[in-house]
């Protein structure tokens, strides 16, 4: 699966933006009152954006230590008896944290593009007390779907397999892995 583009998640928030701004200004046009802002809109978008910080922070610690461990046993130093033994991520985990990232990635755009473009469109009529309160909640969806964002592609950074290392190269070729023996016969 390949990384997600920051100027994609750009794009479609820029498109939500226009889009919502201009269904508002049609709907606005038409006479109708426009469907008020929930005030659940910023909080959920800032509980989901904490959520996956949440999830790669766990994520990078928990591969940092792994990584530091396969280090240590290809360098032949023994293991400190006070240390936890350090487990691989599971694959699948891995690959839910992804798609987690992935998916938040395009939610943070869209709502936060959806909520921007109503911000906008309640910029003229910042002197109804009721319409500033809405476009406060606006802004504070918008920056909590840019927070989204941005965790997501942190996410994402962190599941980033890194590039194979001299020594993985030659356990490929059938050379001695110092976790699992010789590379050869081993499966």
């Amino acid at each position: 699966m390949k990384a997600t583009k920051p100027w994609v998640l750009v794009v479609t928030t820029a498109v939500s933006v226009a889009l919502a701004y201009t269904v508002l200004r049609l709907w606005d046009h038409f006479g109708d009152s426009i469907p008020p802002v929930p005030l659940s809109a910023p909080i959920t978008l800032a509980v989901l954006a904490v959520a996956v910080f949440g999830v790669a922070l766990g994520l990078r610690s928990r591969l940092n230590a792994y990584r530091k461990a396969r280090a240590r046993i290809a360098s032949g130093e023994p293991r400190d008896p006070r240390e936890r033994p350090v487990k691989p991520v599971d694959p699948l985990q891995a690959a839910r944290a992804l798609v987690l990232a992935k998916a938040s990635g395009l939610v943070g755009a869209v709502f936060g593009g959806i909520y921007g473009g109503y911000g906008l469109f309640l910029l003229g009529k910042l002197d109804i007390a009721a319409d500033r309160a809405q476009a406060l909640r606006c802004l504070l969806a918008f920056i909590a779907g840019v927070a989204l964002v941005a965790a997501a592609l942190f996410l994402e950074r962190i599941l980033k397999v890194p590039p194979e290392q001299p020594a993985e190269r030659s356990v490929a070729s059938g050379g001695v892995n110092p976790l699992r023996g010789t590379g050869a016969g081993h499966g």
